[in-house]
């Protein structure tokens, strides 16, 4: 259970995962009297060098523009990614790296990090590609740009207009953009436009406007309320489950004549929807609301003293969820009368400075910051609280060639926090409770090793690293503030072991690269939400062993033609001291998982890429008593593209209509969905 669901006692409190953004761009004299970016009409693919390390990973839009992906399925074509989804277009959804589950994986977009205080795990369908330039995907660790804190791993989202300063518009250009539109099944629609203009020699802004939306009204099979009795099934269709969601954002550049860089960043994203309840009973009136902004000055000191680079900046952000139902249509929360609405809104403010040096041998960087985050009760609800926390955090890294092309390193971070409650007093159906004094949290620290060869054009290589990871209990998870869900402010750190063993073999004349890697992860104090008797409560009693193997090949052996083959096998299993779920799979993780991907380049600038994927059977539950069967699902793209700046593209996903892979949960997805995008370039 998370504090994002959009049921069950949290009211479908969601936060919403915006788009937000704080770039860097790195810096060189040499382009002192030429800053700029690259182009943002580009629409055809492009080349680029193949990837060797099998747990770092770069995504580009030509993965999904266009195929009707949410951000999780383009994350889910990896190897050692998993996703769910609770519905289609703007629904709840959420990934998992090599076994450890969402909660656990550090989410930031343009390095500042969208986990909030509710201790629950981003969400993804909240977040618009439209505004997105590539997705970086960090396997084995949370590298110590974005505070080194946390499990299961990074994912970070680069918003447009992000590229460095190098990437430069071409010497007769002064502005440059494009525009998005597509339509698609269930009348879900996008628009989208991009700007990019340089001013001057050493100033340039863009600036970027989205909407989308879909009314969700597809067809599915209804339980009828008995999961085990298939004779009562009937066909139904989707209601009050509508998602519209507005987000804008806007980047200046300036390099100063000191040679400072300063770049100031804004962006919005406004959404809202209906909460369609579960399929047996879905609601009337019930729905969501979410708010999200943040301003971002950074300023590069490039070269200070000759070896050292310096960057500070500053983050001031707000966010606000709520969630409504009216309980006599609806039968969602408590039986009050009225509408009743139940959220929160919060206030960061990040000063940050980074440190970077580097040598012919030697590269080490260290991050120091300051999260300040305040939050308070917005709704209906009687009830008045509001908690603060202010954390500090040191991170770093270090690598040393010992010989060439071998290195040795490691990383490490440290958090130190500190917890306010104030009138920290929740209504709950027949009392009130006053939430206990805040614990003083001890230091929270991660530390992790690593040996790696890595030659530059090699055909070959290789890494292991060792570590030991930790995620702080968040705000609500210690003090619980909504109905039904109660504090607990002994909680202690989730921590893991983490080891992984991986390489890499290149061959030059097919432009083709074979990874692989063995991954094992044991955690211990794991939260979990315990329900009994209509009350949740956050509880260190999750341990479990993850081990598993991926492999990957990639190819482009003929220049009309590129090949993608990824696999996963895993055996992720709870070691929970409770015997009910000790030696039982986790939820939602399968143990295999296989996808595959073909591009062809046709003549008369036509283009089609062919996509597969396999899961086998998961369960929803840790009891393992709720089953979705195996997963085969095949798409295609069909994209046209006449002029440099012009394309178009026809995508079909879940050909076969399959929807049996949903007999078993409460909120359906889509079958068979068609999308028709255009996007022009100016």
């Amino acid at each position: 259970m998370t504090a994002c669901s959009r049921s069950g006692s949290l009211l479908g409190v969601r936060v919403c995962a915006a788009v937000l953004l704080a770039s860097v761009s790195s810096f060189s004299e040499e382009f002192v009297q030429d800053l700029g970016e690259s182009s943002i009409y580009e629409t055809t693919s492009v080349e680029k060098p193949l990837q060797a390390s099998s747990s770092y990973a770069e995504v580009l839009p030509e993965a999904w523009e266009g195929r009707s992906l949410s951000a999780a399925e383009v994350l889910a074509s990896l190897p050692g990614v998993q996703y769910t989804r609770q519905g289609g277009v703007g629904s709840f959804q959420t990934v998992s790296i090599r076994g450890v589950s969402a909660k656990n994986i550090v989410v930031c977009m343009d390095g500042i990090p969208l986990n909030d205080a509710s201790g629950g795990a981003v969400d993804f369908g909240s977040i618009d590609l439209n505004q997105i330039e590539k997705i970086e995907v960090y396997k084995d660790r949370v590298p110590a740009k974005f505070g080194g804190r946390g499990i299961g791993g990074a994912i970070n989202f680069v918003t447009k207009g992000s590229k460095p300063a190098e990437a430069v518009l071409k010497p007769e250009e002064k502005k440059s953009g494009r525009v998005l539109l597509s339509y698609g099944s269930h009348n879900t629609w996008e628009a989208s436009t991009q700007l990019l203009s340089r001013l001057t020699d050493s100033a340039s802004v863009s600036a970027s406007l989205s909407a989308r939306h879909s009314d969700n009204d597809y067809e599915f099979k209804s339980q009828n309320g008995t999961p085990y009795n298939p004779n009562d099934d009937f066909k139904d269709t989707r209601r009050n489950a509508e998602f519209t969601e507005y987000s804008g954002l806007f980047k200046g550049r300036v390099l100063h004549s000191n040679g400072v860089f300063s770049t100031l960043n804004m962006n919005f994203s406004r959404s809202e929807g209906g909460n369609p309840g579960r399929d047996d009973y879905q609601t009337s009136v019930a729905g969501y609301k979410g708010e999200f902004a943040q301003t971002t000055y950074r300023a590069e000191l490039p070269q200070l003293l000759g070896w050292l680079w310096l960057e500070l900046s500053l983050t001031g952000k707000y966010e606000k969820a709520t969630s409504h139902s009216y309980y006599p249509l609806d039968h969602l929360g408590y039986d009050l009368p009225g509408v009743q609405e139940y959220g929160a809104a919060g206030y960061t403010l990040v000063p940050e400075i980074v440190a970077s040096y580097s040598a012919e041998r030697l590269d080490a960087n260290v991050r120091l910051s300051m999260d300040a985050a305040y939050y308070e009760k917005r709704g209906t609800s009687s009830s008045k609280w509001n908690l603060m926390r202010i954390a500090t955090n040191i991170s770093g890294d270090v690598s040393y060639d010992i010989i060439k092309n071998l290195s040795v390193g490691g990383e490490a971070s440290a958090s130190i926090v500190k917890d306010d409650v104030h009138g920290g007093k929740f209504v709950q159906p027949t009392t009130a409770k006053t939430l206990k004094t805040e614990n003083v949290r001890s230091v929270s620290w991660t530390s992790r090793g690593f040996v790696r060869y890595d030659a530059p054009n090699s055909r070959y290589g290789g890494n292991v690293s060792f570590g030991r990871f930790a995620r702080m209990p968040q705000l609500m998870e210690l003090y619980g503030v909504y109905p039904g869900m109660l504090s607990n402010p002994d909680l202690k750190d989730e921590t893991a072991l983490r080891f992984e063993v991986g390489g890499y073999y290149m061959i030059p004349k097919s432009n083709t690269a074979i990874r692989a890697t063995y991954f094992e992860t044991q955690v211990d104090n794991g939260i979990y939400w315990l329900v009994s008797a209509g009350f949740s409560k956050p509880m260190n009693v999750g341990e479990s062993h993850v081990r598993g193997l991926e492999a990957e090949l990639e190819s482009k052996p003929k220049k009309w033609l590129s090949v993608i083959l990824r696999a996963t096998f895993q055996d992720a299993e709870d070691r929970s001291d409770e015997p009910y779920y000790n030696g039982k799979v986790l939820p939602n993780e399968p143990a295999r998982s296989y996808y595959a991907e073909a591009r062809f380049d046709l003549p008369y600038h036509f283009d089609f890429t062919w996509t597969s994927e396999y899961r086998t059977e998961i369960f929803d539950d840790r009891a393992n008593r709720i089953k979705q069967p195996s997963v085969d699902l095949h798409h295609f793209a069909l994209g046209y593209t006449p002029f440099t700046k012009t394309r178009l593209v026809f995508a079909l996903r879940n050909l076969t209509d399959e929807t049996y892979r949903n007999p078993y949960i409460s909120f359906p997805t889509p079958g068979r969905e068609y999308k028709l995008t255009l996007t022009q370039g100016f």
